[in-house]
């Protein structure tokens, strides 16, 4: 369900707030995504929104992500973060995200997974890829959604 997950084509398909395309570290493919920030006083990351299919009603999320020197900012939800915002029918946020990753530290390309049940009146969802009021270097790649039964 996700376009351009392994990020070959740029940033098609994706909102772009400071990440760059990179070649030089990648889980799979000729490119990923780095996100690099030198203070923990700013969101500096992508997302993609992404309409729900009919029917569907787990969809497991999924992305390699590795981390170098991350530090977090003063509150706890800090860090380098992979999560799902769920979305209604008039694109607004329905609750709070999902957090499928929040991660400080350095570690090597990990896959980061987790299956959600889409809540009612889904819509569509959000992924949402930040250094989120954190400094240090975030990679990631093989971005994914996929329903699951």
């Amino acid at each position: 369900m996700v376009l351009n997950g392994g990020f070959e084509d740029e940033f098609f398909g994706w909102n772009n707030n400071g990440a760059m395309q990179t070649p030089y570290n990648r889980k799979s493919g000729k490119n990923s995504c780095a996100i690099v920030t030198h203070s923990t006083d700013n969101w500096v990351g992508i997302d993609q929104t992404v309409e729900i299919p009919k029917k569907v009603q787990n969809i497991e999320f999924s992305a390699w992500i590795a981390t170098t020197n991350v530090v977090k900012g003063k509150d706890d939800w800090n860090g380098a973060i992979f999560s799902v915002v769920f979305l209604d029918s008039q694109d607004k946020e329905m609750k709070d995200g999902v957090n499928i990753a929040l991660i400080t530290g350095n570690n090597e390309w990990t896959l980061y997974k987790k299956i959600i049940k889409m809540p009612d009146k889904a819509y569509s969802f959000k992924i949402l890829v930040a250094m989120g009021n954190a400094s240090g270097t975030m990679l990631v790649d093989d971005v994914a959604a996929v329903k699951v039964d």
